[in-house]
């Protein structure tokens, strides 16, 4: 949980990093859909019951396409560090997830 919160408190910071400038809406907007599907993500891995492997593969699919939506404003670093990340949690739960985001590490 403390990985999340942490994740949480960088994502602002990190949006800055990219390539396009974006305006503070926009870039809340973006921080906003990060942060919703991270916390749905966290709630099915760090809560008390069993993490559905199909439910976290759909979430991580949503988390993918997120970062391609972004991923002028982020910039090729920033998306492969938030990937990076969400690996590593999604990783002793789903490792169906991680293959989802290493094809899209390889393919971005």
């Amino acid at each position: 949980m403390k990985c999340v919160a942490l994740l949480l408190l960088l994502v602002p910071l990190a949006a800055g990093c990219g390539g396009q400038k974006q305006s503070k809406a926009e870039r809340a907007k973006m921080n906003a859909e990060f942060a919703q599907i991270d916390w749905k993500i966290s709630n099915w891995t760090m809560g008390p019951g069993y993490a559905d492997q199909n439910g976290l593969e759909k979430l991580t699919r949503s988390y993918v396409a997120t970062t391609r939506k972004y991923k002028d404003a982020l910039g090729d670093t920033e998306v492969k560090r938030r990937l990076a990340v969400e690996a590593n949690q999604l990783a002793p739960w789903c490792p169906p997830c991680v293959d989802v985001i290493r094809h899209e590490l390889k393919s971005g």
